[in-house]
């Protein structure tokens, strides 16, 4: 078994407040990374003092680099994760808390399956308002169900967690990542193209204490945070094809993506179920424009059963007839 090296891409932004929480649990893990490469976004508060005070105590490399200007976190772990020179790279937010046996256990699964090129766990959701921890799955679940559909296919399924600080990568795999589009968090392309070109297997064990606050990057478009999100759970019907116009450009890009690789089954049935998302939506916004000038664009969708392959299907005719009437 080969043993490999691992490298921590940490990225950070005004993170003085819980970047040593974060620090401790890197060096208390039960196999050291062999480098930690920080990517600074331009913080202004203590974070670099914090990082440079950290890095005198430990017994590896810590390599900081503070960006000219300031990237957005994605293009900041692109740029971070691309500086690392270890066999295994572990995305790192600034905030979170790792269980000590995070590094071993993932990396583990990589140097005992060599075709395994990304490793998730799980994680626990603990919160700054005083509401109890709980597991991230099933919020995750709701999340691919009703807004993560609109780019990935079923075949995610076996894989629930889609969070960067819960993944692991072998470093020969990023070229096939890099450059990440406009308009996407970095976690997020990563999950979606994976499959595409490596085996992706998840420790369903939460090895990290992911921490929600109003400061998190991704808060207010976390599930439990936004309210429109229970909303849309329910009345999934009228929320569709607003969340579709949302999400168009990520789709497209993403297509475009796919296009460029080399064509698999897999990739195939990527392109066919994202082109069935546009061709019902299409058909679904015509139709609420005007149901009389557009009656043939509702009646092909109605009765080639494209309603009945999405959540809702009733509901989302009969919204659909309503809006189209409306708006004569």
């Amino acid at each position: 078994m080969t043993r490999l090296t691992i490298s921590i891409a940490l990225c950070t932004y005004h993170g003085e407040k819980f970047l040593q929480e974060q620090l401790d649990s890197l060096a208390n893990q039960t196999r050291l990374p062999d480098e930690v490469v920080v990517g600074d976004d331009g913080s202004t508060d203590r974070t670099l003092e914090i990082l440079e005070n950290w890095a005198k105590t430990v017994s590896f490399p810590v390599k900081i680099t503070r960006n000219e200007k300031n990237l957005g976190f994605a293009k900041n772990f692109e740029a971070t994760m691309m500086r690392c020179t270890g066999d295994v790279i572990f995305p790192c937010d600034q905030d979170d808390i790792w269980l000590p046996t995070k590094l071993e256990k993932m990396t583990a699964v990589m140097e005992n399956h060599p075709k395994i090129g990304a490793v998730y766990c799980t994680s626990t959701v603990f919160y700054m308002d005083g509401r109890a921890p709980i597991s991230i799955i099933p919020q995750v679940t709701n999340w691919h169900r009703y807004f993560i559909a609109y780019y990935t296919t079923p075949f995610y399924d076996q894989n629930p967690m889609d969070a960067g600080c819960c993944s692991a990568w072998r470093r020969e795999l990023l070229p096939n990542f890099f450059p990440i589009p406009s308009g996407w968090f970095h976690d997020m392309w990563f999950y979606v193209l994976a499959p595409h070109f490596t085996q992706v297997y998840t420790i369903m064990e939460p090895l990290i204490y992911y921490r929600r606050h109003t400061s998190n990057a991704s808060y207010s478009n976390a599930p439990e945070n936004r309210g429109w999100g229970d909303e849309t759970q329910k009345n999934n019907f009228r929320a569709s094809v607003y969340l579709y116009k949302m999400y168009r450009p990520q789709m497209e890009s993403l297509e475009k993506r796919l296009h460029s690789i080399k064509s698999t089954q897999k990739t195939c049935r990527h392109l066919q179920y994202l082109q069935r998302f546009h061709s019902h939506f299409r058909r679904r916004i015509r139709t609420e424009e005007n149901l009389i000038r557009n009656f043939g664009s509702f009646f092909r969708e109605f009765i080639t059963g494209g309603y009945f392959r999405f959540r809702q299907p009733i509901r989302s005719i009969l919204f659909d007839l309503k809006e189209g009437l409306s708006r004569k």
